[in-house]
């Protein structure tokens, strides 16, 4: 076969390591509106200082699980990447690839359902409502911005 079919240029190779590295922190680091935007509206809860220490209790048992889970995520998209290069060879493999990020999303989802029903306990009927309804509206912003995106998981 030619020079072409044998793999990619240097220039190409640095293009995909960067494309990796710039992914890898998107997934990595919430929007700095986001952020922004969470801190104002529990602000506007106005949590007592005993709320406000049981939901930093609670949002603080989740971090580190939120984290492994959204490292574990990135890996197994990077390996689906990887895999993607020769399908026919490594199908079976992708597959199961696949397979383990549907889990991943799936328990990443329990874990934020779980995580909202112990915030939304620590709340009066006010804030609770206020709460369920900021929630909904970040989760349709999301699911909005990702239906712009490429297709998830590689697919």
């Amino acid at each position: 076969m030619g020079a072409g079919a044998q793999g990619v240029g240097p220039c190409q190779s640095m293009m995909l390591a960067v494309s990796f590295v710039i992914l890898f922190l998107l997934t990595m680091v919430p929007p700095a509106r986001a952020q922004n935007s969470y801190s104002e509206f529990e602000r506007g809860l106005q949590l007592s200082d005993p709320q406000r220490a049981q939901v930093e209790d609670i949002r603080n048992r989740y971090i580190n699980e939120w984290q492994n889970m959204r490292r574990e995520s990135a890996r197994r998209r990077m390996e689906l990447r990887e895999l993607s290069r020769d399908p026919d060879a490594n199908a079976a493999r992708i597959g199961r690839v696949q397979g383990e990020l549907r889990d991943l999303d799936r328990a990443r989802h329990n874990s934020y359902r779980q995580y909202r029903s112990e915030v939304s306990r620590t709340l009066n009927d006010r804030q609770r409502q206020q709460y369920n309804t900021f929630c909904d509206k970040e989760r349709r912003n999301r699911m909005r911005e990702h239906s712009f995106g490429p297709g998830r998981h590689g697919r």
